[in-house]
Parts: C-alpha cells; sequence; structure tokens
C-alpha cells in the first residue's frame, strides 16, 4: 500500500513548521494522535483527554514513580500523569518547538507550585535513565521498522520487573507479504521530507512473523502482552476532524506553511481517514509487562 503526497519540493518538515500552524487544527492541549470518542458530542479536547486516561490508565502509575513519556509532543500526556496520579515525568522530543513549549509549561507549573517534571530534547536511544513506566502514543510509526526490536530491548532494559510499556501505534492488519515490492521507504524518519512517502505503508501487523508484528517485537525483547485495545475507527473521526479544522483556517496555514505544505497535511488527513474507516489500517494500543523474575 502507498500513498502518495503531493510533493512540489517546497513541503516544510515538522521541525520547520510554526506552533500555531498545528494550533489550528489540533485541541487546545495540541494533542496529536488518534482520539477516543465515547459520546456522539464529544469535542476533539474531551476525545484527546479520554485517549489519555485510557493510556495511563493501562500504566498502573502510582505516585512517586517515574514515567517516561517517548515522543511527548507538546506535554499532555505527562501533564495529565503528573496531575492525575502524582508521577514525576519525563518527556522526550526531537522537536525544537515542541522542547520549547513544554519547558516553558513545566517552568509555570513549578511557580505554581505544582507537581513538576523534565522534557528533554533527544532521541530514545540516548537517554539512560531507570524508569517506572514508559508511554508511547504515536511515536512508533515514525520509526523505521529496522528500529523497532532495539526500541522495545531498550524499553525492556530501563524497565523495572514488573514494569509497563504502553504503546500506541498504527498498524496494518493482515498484512500480505506478497505486497511488499508495493512498499516504499522514507529516507528518514521525519516523514513530510520532500521527495518522501508517509510511513504508514511501512508499520508492521499487530502481530505476526513474516512480516513480524508488535506483538512479536515485543515478546522478542522479553515482554508479555498482556492487552491490546483497538481505536482504528477512532482515527477516522480525529482526521477528519483535523482536516475541516485545518481547511477552515486554509488561508492561515498556507500563509504559516506555504501551498504545498498545506495541500499535503490535507491529502493526508483525507486520505488515510479512507483507509482506518474501511480497516485497512487500525490504531491499537499494547499493554507490554516486564515480567518479574
Amino acid at each position: 500500500m502507498t500513498v502518495d503526497v503531493p510533493v512540489l519540493g517546497e513541503v516544510r518538515s515538522r521541525d520547520e513548521l510554526p506552533d500555531e500552524f498545528f494550533a489550528l487544527f489540533l485541541d487546545p492541549t495540541r494533542t496529536y494522535s488518534c482520539a477516543l470518542w465515547t459520546r456522539p458530542d464529544d469535542t476533539l479536547e474531551r476525545a484527546q483527554s479520554a485517549k489519555i486516561d485510557l493510556a495511563l490508565a493501562k500504566c498502573d502509575l502510582q505516585a512517586g514513580m517515574t514515567l517516561l513519556d517517548v515522543g511527548c509532543g507538546w506535554g499532555s500526556t505527562m501533564l495529565r500523569a503528573m496531575d492525575a496520579y502524582g508521577v514525576n515525568a519525563i518527556g522526550l522530543t526531537g522537536n525544537r518547538h515542541q522542547h520549547r513549549y513544554v519547558r516553558d509549561r513545566l517552568v509555570d507549573r513549578l511557580i505554581r507550585g505544582r507537581p513538576y517534571g523534565g522534557v528533554r530534547r533527544q532521541d530514545w536511544e540516548e537517554f539512560d535513565r531507570r524508569v517506572d513506566r514508559i508511554v508511547c502514543i504515536g511515536t512508533l510509526e515514525h520509526l523505521h521498522p529496522q528500529r523497532y526490536a532495539d526500541f522495545f530491548d531498550f524499553a525492556y532494559r530501563i524497565l523495572p520487573d514488573n514494569g509497563v510499556l504502553l504503546v500506541q501505534t498504527v498498524v496494518a492488519p493482515g498484512r500480505d507479504p506478497s505486497d511488499a515490492h508495493q512498499t516504499r521507504f522514507a529516507s528518514t524518519d521525519s516523514v513530510f521530507k520532500p521527495g518522501t512517502v508517509l510511513p504508514f505503508d511501512r508499520v508492521p501487523p499487530p502481530t505476526g512473523r513474516d512480516p513480524k508484528g508488535v506483538t512479536e517485537y515485543a515478546e522478542d525483547a522479553g515482554f508479555t502482552i498482556t492487552g491490546i485495545g483497538k481505536l482504528g475507527p477512532h482515527y477516522t473521526t480525529t482526521l477528519q476532524n483535523w482536516a475541516t479544522a485545518l481547511h477552515e483556517h486554509r488561508d492561515r496555514a498556507i500563509e504559516l506553511a506555504g501551498r504545498d505544505t498545506y495541500n499535503a497535511y490535507i491529502s493526508h488527513m483525507t486520505g488515510f481517514a479512507d483507509y482506518f474507516r474501511h480497516g485497512h489500517l487500525d490504531v491499537m494500543q499494547f499493554t507490554c509487562l516486564k515480567n518479574g523474575l
């Protein structure tokens, strides 16, 4: 499966885009992943909060623990964990705008006397601390498949016995190995670099050996999968909401990012909404337990 995004040499990478561009279509918490729609009248913000709460509830968090948020974005998950569970949270992001935004939010929280966390602008491979829990929402699908095994090995290594890793990621149910010749890979993990194809055509199935599934990557690292939750249809609704909001702010979006970048994002949101609607792609939460010895 491949989906071509219009690339005319002027599509800007995520790092190059200002926060205001994303604020045009994301909810106020700037959560940039599949939401969970529990009621017909849900707002995008409520749906994103429901998704975050669902993920955190699976982590078995206790006050005083340290939670690592891999790919923390603008910090909504780690901030919610700090407030709801009293944990120490560390966020990792490679994006300079997100790093600055989360850092400023944390400083503001410290001034107000609220639980304080930390944010680092670094890759997970550079992280060298032990933590009690790990949450990774919407980050795995941006990695090249060759890095999946390293990621799960990394998570297993820094967790204690009975530690939990919660991964929310896009998967391709029923992916046929015979389609491998049709798959094209981006040259880097940055999906909107000029000349690349969006990464949803390279994601693994939820389970399997050829190609290897997320379950098998986790189990090979030593984890036991204690739960798998499906959110696919919710991503269709999420993408539709984003596309509608971005279209409503079309002129400002083009002013901030350029016409080619605007077109690429609209094409991504509307095109992939159909893939999730028809079940060609899904979003799943994998609860991974490091068994005590």
